[in-house]
């Protein structure tokens, strides 16, 4: 077992035995008459019950807040306690609080590698079987499985994708790329013009590793026929050295960094969303998230703005839509109020919860015939949508829990100031990967 698994279970096992030992003498041992999950109180006797909901979606606070109240006036025995927390703090945070006994009852998960780590900690309820699941397409449900079973329920879907500002592109006479030369092509048009190429904001590690995330495995799997190099990393079959995309990666993020806006490593999330809403860069890389915020600082900018797939390669053909999933709710396995916590997880998978979140947080819901006209930029992706032109580059990373975007994040801000070469940066992940991960 490598080292990192062994820490995480580790962590995770300490935190269940601080958990068992702070705060849950009031558990109950079986399932009352009326068929209350185990270790759960009911809702609907009279009784207000108060579940904790806590998320990683801090950018749509006042959304998910709409949503709530909506379920509460619905449901006036339950009241819910949000918790936004931002995602760079937010599994930090979360691991915390399982470790102090204070249980959240509800919380978002990204599937994969972290959802395993707490499925094996035995912190998650099994959902399998849940009838709220059958609201979703089974292949989604299928796609969201953990050693067989569902402790996850999809949320929202987005695409990862560039937003574009219309007007500059057809002032300059700009078409929508379809290869990586031609969108850096149009970049070096929009720089000689004067204006900004595109709006990084790199001062929050997640939009840089986001980016990270997405054209390393990309390249790797659909470029160089690397399909399995992440889980041969994790096994120590192979090294970063082995896999020609990586110097790909880095000379695109060179190239982006360098037709990027000032100071990319100081402007935050929120900075490079001000950015682009007051129509001050051509391009964007981003999924749907900024566009409440677009709309209600610039609607002309919203109202006239594109999206297209990020084209990773110069093969047209590969440049497909990404699409992934973003947040899945997950219920305690500690939780007291189980019962409470799956009326919110059935809620959130009906119609009307769905489309409240279309309508809320200007994202994709997978539930079963929502809304899907979100923004009029989004609409430049329905070809997309129907042809099933689409895929997602976060599978070839499923089997793997290495962190290596965060680290691949530091070695290239040595590179963006001239402090590493990008040979150095390789043999640096790779010397990373053998000292933690043996």
């Amino acid at each position: 077992m490598k080292k990192s698994n062994k820490l995480g279970l580790c962590l995770l096992a300490l935190m269940l035995m601080l958990t068992a030992c702070g705060g849950n003498s009031g558990t109950q041992t079986g399932g009352t008459p009326d068929n209350t999950p185990q270790g759960g109180k009911a809702a609907g006797n009279g009784e207000k019950v108060t579940i904790s909901f806590m998320h990683f979606k801090s950018d749509f606070t006042d959304g998910m807040n709409k949503i709530v109240e909506q379920f509460e006036t619905e449901n006036p025995d339950i009241k819910v306690d949000v918790q936004p927390v931002k995602y760079d703090d937010y599994y930090t945070l979360l691991k915390t609080k399982m470790a102090g006994g204070d249980v959240v009852d509800v919380f978002t998960l990204n599937a994969g590698a972290q959802t395993k780590l707490f499925v094996d900690g035995g912190y998650l309820e099994d959902l399998s079987g849940k009838p709220f699941l059958s609201n979703f397409e089974q292949s989604v449900v299928d796609s969201q499985k953990t050693d067989g079973k569902n402790y996850i329920m999809p949320m929202n879907a987005n695409p990862i994708a560039v937003f574009y500002n219309k007007q500059i592109f057809s002032e300059l006479g700009i078409e929508v790329p379809r290869t990586y030369d031609a969108m850096i092509a149009a970049a070096e048009k929009v720089k000689a013009a004067g204006k900004t190429p595109f709006a990084l904001g790199w001062k929050d590690g997640w939009t840089l590793g986001m980016w990270i995330g997405r054209d390393l495995p990309s390249n790797t799997a659909l470029v160089a026929n690397q399909p399995d190099f992440f889980e041969k990393l994790e096994t120590g079959e192979v090294k970063f050295a082995d896999n020609p995309a990586i110097k790909t990666t880095i000379q695109h993020a060179k190239e982006l960094f360098a037709l990027g806006n000032k100071d990319q490593l100081g402007v935050d999330y929120n900075g490079v969303v001000d950015l682009f809403a007051k129509g001050e860069a051509a391009m964007m890389y981003m999924g749907t998230w900024p566009l409440a915020d677009i709309q209600k600082k610039n609607p002309d900018i919203y109202n006239n703005m594109g999206y297209f797939p990020y084209p990773f390669s110069n093969d047209e053909k590969l440049n497909k839509l990404e699409f992934n999933p973003d947040a899945s709710l997950a219920i305690s396995s500690k939780s007291q109020h189980k019962e409470a916590a799956e009326k919110f997880l059935a809620f959130m998978a009906s119609k009307e919860g769905g489309d409240l979140l279309v309508k809320n947080i200007n994202s994709l819901s997978y539930v079963k015939g929502t809304d899907t006209n979100i923004a009029p930029a989004v609409n430049d992706l329905k070809p997309y949508f129907d042809s099933g032109d689409m895929y997602d580059s976060q599978v070839y990373l499923a089997k793997t829990t290495i962190d290596w975007s965060g680290q691949l994040i530091q070695n290239l801000q040595k590179l963006f100031f001239n402090k590493a070469t990008e040979d150095e940066v390789i043999q640096a992940m790779d010397n990373w990967v053998q000292k933690n991960h043996k």
